[in-house]
């Protein structure tokens, strides 16, 4: 059986500290649509926008317009819906993974209690093995399918599934549980939510490290074999996900449909 892919960065003309420490970027606080790498604000979606599209939670970047934008650039005619929903059940956390270009990543935990604000990316299937390869699907994350989570469209109506992301290293502890990513919105968190630079931060002085978190970020961007080598350091102690909400998805030729929303 072949090695999965190596896990598609796309480029950027950020700064590589401004990329990783901006991360998971503004998002709009409604719905649009992405066309062409601009977003379109719409008062909320219609049936069309989703008919024969694929939802997938948007937890982190995914959310952000400029995000699609570098995923997508290089597909003119890309067209998505994004879709503000509620997500009863779980929390958008801090993974113990760093991205490519050195965010720490964000994946979903199981949090009872907790209801995190996302959105859902109403991906054609033709875009879908471009949004796996961005994933690294295989190395760093699985592509799991939610059946009866009860997710809330905040303009009104319930999708009955998605699909998500989740990330294979886990959520990281932080000495007393996971952390919420501060820059999304949910009720019923018991512990304070960080930013990027608060989470880079807390990673810096665990490691033992002793320098600014943008000289800790730049070389992480840099060179590949030492950003594997400082994550491989956060595994001890990882939360992994878990959920009889949620299944990994094996077959990738079958995902979901835009049938799941009622």
């Amino acid at each position: 059986m072949s090695a999965p892919p190596a896990p598609y960065v796309p480029p950027s003309t950020l700064d590589p500290v401004v990329r990783a420490l901006t991360y998971p970027y503004p998002a709009p606080a409604h719905d649009y649509l992405f066309r062409d790498g601009h977003a379109e604000p719409v008062a909320a979606l219609a049936p069309r926008d989703r008919a024969g599209r694929v939802p997938v939670l948007a937890i982190g970047s995914n959310r952000a317009p400029e995000q699609l934008q570098r995923k997508f650039a290089d597909m003119p005619g890309t067209e998505i819906a994004v879709e503000r929903v509620r997500l009863p059940g779980f929390d958008v956390v801090h993974s113990a993974h760093l991205s490519g270009y050195a965010a720490l990543a964000a994946t979903l935990l199981q949090s009872p209690g907790v209801v995190a604000e996302v959105s859902i990316t109403w991906l054609p299937p033709g875009l879908m093995d471009r949004m796996h390869a961005t994933e690294g699907i295989g190395t760093h994350y699985d592509f799991v399918a939610f059946e009866g989570v009860g997710i809330e469209a905040l303009t009104g109506g319930r999708v009955a599934g998605a699909h998500g992301y989740v990330c294979r290293m886990g959520a990281l502890d932080f000495g007393d549980g996971p952390r919420g990513l501060s820059a999304i919105s949910a009720t019923g968190r018991t512990r304070p939510a960080l930013d990027q630079r608060a989470a880079q931060a807390h990673l810096v002085a665990r490691l033992g490290l002793s320098m600014p978190v943008e000289a800790f970020v730049r070389e992480n961007a840099a060179d590949a074999a030492l950003r594997a080598a400082r994550e491989a350091r956060l595994a001890p102690g990882a939360i992994h996900f878990a959920s009889p909400l949620a299944r990994v998805v094996e077959d990738l030729s079958a995902p979901l449909s835009d049938a799941l929303r009622s």
